[in-house]
């Protein structure tokens, strides 16, 4: 797949990035992890292939980076395109695959472990919370509009 760099440097205003560091500095996801904002705009703005950098991975999407860049660089906007285009590489993190191949199977993203589960139980809870998973119908239809994604394709290709 071809990434045009330019062109995304161009919409969301990189070239503009005058390395202040404000987007990594404010960061709540980057003190707790390795993403560095500022790399990740430096890189891309010098016409560097991001998309297999897993620190695209760690943004959570708050957008306090973009909302405090003095420069009004759009960091947030072109770290979710960016996302988009490396999952079109079939680049992603495991836990997002194993995610959506769980959501597809049983309509729940992250399944309950036995532990919890049997907590569920002594506290008189049903053991799985009432979802679509468990009105057939609506089961059935989930799953063919989940089957009907692109992004199994996707999922498909990067296991092979």
């Amino acid at each position: 797949m071809l990434v045009d760099l330019p062109q995304i440097v161009k919409d969301f205003d990189l070239k503009k990035c005058m390395q202040c560091g404000k987007c990594t500095a404010s960061c709540p996801a980057g003190l707790e992890s390795n993403l560095r904002t500022r790399m990740i705009i430096y890189l891309a703005k010098s016409g560097m292939d991001v998309l297999d950098m897993k620190e695209l991975w760690g943004c959570t999407t708050c957008y306090t980076c973009q909302e405090r860049c003095p420069k009004g660089v759009k960091v947030t906007d072109a770290i979710i395109l960016l996302r988009n285009l490396a999952v079109r590489r079939g680049n992603f993190p495991r836990i997002h695959k194993t995610a959506i191949n769980a959501i597809r199977e049983t309509s729940n993203g992250f399944p309950l472990t036995p532990e919890v589960s049997k907590i569920r139980s002594l506290l008189g809870l049903p053991i799985e919370p009432r979802d679509v998973a468990h009105i057939k119908e609506e089961l059935e239809a989930f799953t063919r509009l989940i089957e009907s994604l692109e992004l199994l394709r996707s999922i498909k290709e990067a296991e092979k």
